[in-house]
């Protein structure tokens, strides 16, 4: 449990700040991959041969799915940092573009969910899935913290 609450301060912290440079943007998600691939490891419980199947797979799906969460990260600071500001034209608009983001994410889950399957099997790829979301999750709620202010 200490791992996962580390993890969590780490990606909440570090995607809200990923625009600062394109340096740190790559060390942040470095250091999340690492991170995040720890975590999937050790909850799923793989096996060597499972490990050595999932994580060329794990890699590919991060790089993809990382590039999302930038975008979508971007988009609610943008929001964030024009809440007063917007019209209602811009916040639709806005809202458009993280629904975009969102269907990406579902498009690439798909795309990578056979691959799971045969890599390492149905319930683990399931149990995967079920982590990712609650971590992507977590951090979506982070990011709007701003709007509890």
């Amino acid at each position: 449990m200490k791992k996962l609450i580390l993890l969590l301060l780490i990606l909440s912290a570090g995607v809200t700040k990923a625009q600062d440079s394109q340096d740190y943007i790559d060390l942040i998600k470095a250091n999340l991959n690492l991170e995040l691939k720890s975590f999937i490891y050790e909850e799923l419980e793989l096996s060597l041969s499972e490990e050595e199947a999932f994580a060329p797979i794990f890699d590919k799906y991060l790089d993809e799915s990382g590039e999302i969460a930038v975008e979508k990260a971007a988009l609610f600071e943008l929001y964030s940092n024009n809440l007063t500001t917007y019209t209602e034209d811009q916040i639709n608009d806005l809202n458009k573009e993280v629904i975009k983001t969102d269907l990406q994410k579902v498009k690439t889950d798909k795309k990578y969910y056979g691959k799971f399957v045969k890599a390492i099997g149905v319930k683990k790829t399931t149990n995967f899935f079920f982590l990712k979301r609650y971590l992507d999750n977590v951090v979506d709620g982070a990011k709007l913290d701003f709007l509890a202010e």
